[in-house]
């Protein structure tokens, strides 16, 4: 919808939705964010991108309205541009608009809008971890930003957290999946070298973390006589390859460990996976909407966290906001952040992953006060409002968001 005239330029925000991403995910992350601006005195524009005319719409919505900065998700909005004399250049640059760019995913994922040199574009990412890759090797201006997907408000999924008596004494995990075989089967059929390449570093690369991809991919390249940076078009195609096939890895080895726990699994590609009757029950994807309202219900939210060691996925930040226990993989972040919560986290071992299910079923609530605990803990440096008070003050520094040559 289009602003008003009345609301000041430097109070109103745009944000540009997607309807199409998993689960619509994006688009109830951006709504909060929403929320949150609004509550800190913003007016807050949501516009839906990729319908009819789109371009039309936009351009002539931001000829009407003034606005302090625009926000998207993932690359969304980031890669619009316009025609003017001088070629094709950004949309937010001919508007004069700082647009932010907050990315869920690595670098290798949508290269194309972490590389756009406009200064108007702003190269946010949710895990600081992805923001040091992408400054070290893919940022075209020399600057970057983390903002994590922090804890939501409460409002979210009910102010108070249920007793443990009160819930379904379940656990959930809402994860898309995939064949690991199915992926190797794919690097067989790669030419020599690039197929001995992927293979020597997936293995050692299990286990690891964003920070370790780079140096394990460079050691197993040079193996094969090949020397890669960090900067080529064929390492990060590598580093896309390895980082999708260890996190699915890591997926299946932990929902294999739950087989026998009462566990609600959510999420496509789970085909090739089979449950034992009376444990983990694979169900369809549901939209995130109806996820965060069933959340508060369960005892346990189950997470893998995309190989970062500088944040937490979003669904622990949710899962903490429900006063849900979050069942997730132990990392730096974690341990620094959440020591009271280590005993129900895990490494990628089955016998990890099962001591972190029994400790939690062994005393419910116990595990629910201790995440409360978390919950007070966390609030003042991690919530989703302390996130957008960020990005809101990052946008004013688009005057040196270029290289000086």
């Amino acid at each position: 919808m289009a602003g008003t005239s009345t609301t000041d330029p430097e109070r109103r925000v745009l944000i540009l939705h997607w309807d199409a991403s998993d689960y619509d995910s994006l688009r109830g992350f951006l709504r909060l964010a929403g929320d949150e601006l609004r509550a800190m005195g913003f007016a807050v524009d949501e516009f839906l991108l990729f319908q009819d005319e789109t371009l039309r719409r936009l351009r002539d919505l931001l000829r009407s309205t003034r606005y302090a900065f625009a926000l998207g998700m993932s690359g969304v909005g980031s890669d619009i541009s316009v025609r003017q004399e001088t070629g094709r250049v950004s949309l937010w640059e001919a508007a004069r608009i700082p647009f932010f760019n907050w990315s869920c995913d690595h670098v290798s994922y949508l290269l194309a809008s972490h590389v756009q040199r406009s200064r108007y574009l702003l190269q946010g990412y949710v895990f600081p971890d992805h923001a040091r890759f992408a400054l070290a090797h893919a940022n075209a201006k020399g600057m970057a930003f983390a903002a994590h997907l922090g804890i939501p408000d409460r409002h979210l999924t009910g102010l108070a957290p249920k007793a443990a008596a009160a819930r379904n004494g379940r656990l959930l995990f809402t994860k898309s999946c995939g064949d690991p075989g199915t992926l190797e089967a794919e690097w067989r059929a790669l030419p020599s070298p690039k197929r001995e390449i992927l293979f020597a570093a997936a293995e050692q690369l299990l286990h690891a973390n964003t920070r370790d991809f780079l140096p394990v991919l460079q050691r197993a390249a040079e193996a094969q006589d090949v020397f890669l940076d960090g900067s080529s078009r064929q390492t990060i195609a590598f580093l896309n390859r390895l980082d999708r096939y260890v996190r699915i890895r890591r997926t299946n080895l932990v929902a294999d460990a739950l087989r026998r726990y009462p566990v609600d699994i959510h999420g496509k590609g789970w085909e090739h996976f089979r449950m034992p009757a009376g444990g983990a029950v694979i169900h369809p994807p549901i939209p995130w909407p109806e996820m965060m309202a069933r959340l508060p219900s369960y005892l346990g939210s189950v997470s893998t966290h995309p190989l970062v060691d500088e944040s937490v996925h979003d669904r622990v930040f949710t899962a903490l906001a429900a006063g849900v226990v979050p069942v997730s993989e132990s990392n730096e972040f974690s341990r620094a952040h959440m020591p009271g919560l280590e005993t129900y986290a895990f490494a990628c071992s089955r016998e990890r992953v099962q001591a972190a299910v029994e400790a939690l079923l062994a005393d419910p609530q116990a595990a629910i006060d201790r995440t409360e605990q978390a919950w007070r803990d966390l609030m003042p440096r991690f919530s989703l409002r302390r996130s957008m008070q960020q990005i809101v003050s990052f946008t004013s520094m688009t005057g040196g968001n270029e290289r000086l040559a």
